[in-house]
């Protein structure tokens, strides 16, 4: 076998050791496999397999060797606990090796997984650059249209991440739209939807009643027009953007040491004392949940939904800068977003049920004899 022993790549990052990996392309399955290190703890582990590469990476560098042949190889699993700058202690380190024939003859691509450069030097290494399963499909455009618009037209990263972001948020405004005019209604039908709570007050939730209940809200909902869950839809789909944007900024090297105004590393969180990024994020969500209409009428939750920037403040205080950045973004394209609605666009209220009152008319009166 042809090995390569614990210890590569960028040793200065933030947890070195914990980003190397052992790596193959299984043909087969067209997949690619990762292993870290403790993966090996016990001693070595062996695979056979058809693979179209081989060898260890951290984040944004790779050592892989590239079989000539098409036939059977053999690829080991190796962990080395050894001492590492910065941290004094010793650390596991993922290694690698292949071969399993008498004789064996292999490439090596040694270098940096920019993406322009393996396609270059062999059209099977940009499957080197992991964008993920679950959003490979929307994280791998991503990267290219940031890459397009950086090369094409702002030349800096962070202003394509804001480019980009803006593009996101116009193509996603119908469904504001739409949630925004499903939240006000909600909120505008509160007094209705507390006066059923008062119908079933003590009712709990295994109680037969409580289904009564639930299907007058539905009703209720039903008779105008609204669906509980249209709120919460832009969130959701703005999720796997957010998760695309993180794997983008977590494998392109392209992003690592790209710097935007006052900040150095794209890819790293800011190097400042006080960290403006995160600061700013959080003041733009406040601003922005105070614009939004709350379909809630329950104090306990609308002083919750407070909270939430100080949460997401918190999460992503020490997340990379492009990541908060694309954040930030979103957050201040929905604010004039939303004062585009509620100065042009304007959303009608539902109409509220008049309060009865008793009259003197009909109030019973008693006749004495």
């Amino acid at each position: 076998l042809i090995a390569w022993r614990g210890g590569f790549g960028d040793a200065a990052v933030q947890n070195a050791a914990g980003n190397q990996r052992a790596l193959y392309f299984d043909l087969q399955n067209q997949k690619l496999a990762l292993q870290d290190a403790k993966a090996a703890k016990d001693g070595p582990v062996d695979h056979w397999g058809q693979y179209s590469f081989a060898g260890v990476q951290d984040n944004y560098f790779a050592a892989v060797f590239l079989p000539r042949t098409n036939g059977q190889i053999q690829f080991r699993v190796l962990s080395d606990s050894v001492k590492s700058s910065p941290n004094s202690g010793e650390e596991l380190h993922a290694g690698a090796a292949v071969g399993g024939d008498p004789r064996n003859r292999f490439d090596v691509f040694v270098g940096p997984k920019d993406y322009n450069l393996l396609k270059r030097v062999d059209p099977r290494l940009p499957q080197l650059v992991d964008f993920g399963t679950w959003f490979g499909w929307l994280a791998r455009p991503l990267f290219l249209i940031l890459n397009w618009i950086n090369d094409s037209y702002v030349h800096n990263f962070g202003w394509a991440i804001v480019v980009v972001t803006v593009i996101i948020n116009i193509a996603l405004m119908p469904l504001r739209f739409s949630s925004i005019r499903s939240m006000k209604k909600m909120s505008d039908l509160q007094p209705q939807i507390k006066a059923i709570n008062a119908k079933y007050k003590g009712v709990g939730l295994r109680d037969p009643k409580n289904q009564e209940k639930n299907a007058e809200v539905m009703e209720l909902y039903k008779k105008h027009g609204i669906n509980p869950m249209g709120g919460c839809l832009p969130m959701l789909i703005q999720m796997p953007f957010f998760l695309a944007f993180y794997t983008v900024l977590t494998v392109a090297i392209e992003l690592r040491g790209a710097n935007w105004l006052w900040v150095s590393d794209l890819s790293q969180p800011e190097t400042i004392p006080i960290r403006i990024l995160p600061i700013a994020m959080i003041v733009a969500q406040f601003f922005q949940q105070r614009m939004t209409p709350n379909p809630s009428a329950d104090p306990s939750q609308q002083r919750m939904m407070l909270f939430m920037p100080l949460i997401f403040g918190f999460m992503f205080y020490s997340a990379s800068s492009g990541l908060v950045l694309y954040w930030l973004a979103t957050n201040v394209v929905g604010i004039v977003q939303q004062l585009i609605i509620n100065k042009t666009m304007g959303v009608p209220a539902v109409p509220q049920p008049a309060a009865v009152t008793e009259t003197p008319s009909k109030r019973k009166t008693g006749s004495r004899r």
